[in-house]
């Protein structure tokens, strides 16, 4: 169950990466990115560690 709640915190961290990114990229919530492929790792890893989270906390769950 803990494992489900970080990879929830972490989808919710992803998505304000990527309203920074998208929608106030001046001033982001989140991270002022210098260039486009900080953006795309900071984006890559969060996917896949939230991914490996949820995924893991639901098989733990069964």
């Amino acid at each position: 169950m803990i494992n489900i709640a970080f990879g929830i915190a972490l989808l919710i961290v992803c998505a304000i990466v990527q309203y920074s990114w998208f929608f106030d990229t001046n001033n982001g919530i989140a991270i002022d990115f210098k260039s486009k492929r900080s953006y795309i790792l900071t984006s890559i890893a969060l996917v896949v560690f939230a991914v490996y989270l949820l995924a893991t906390g639901i098989a733990n769950t069964f």
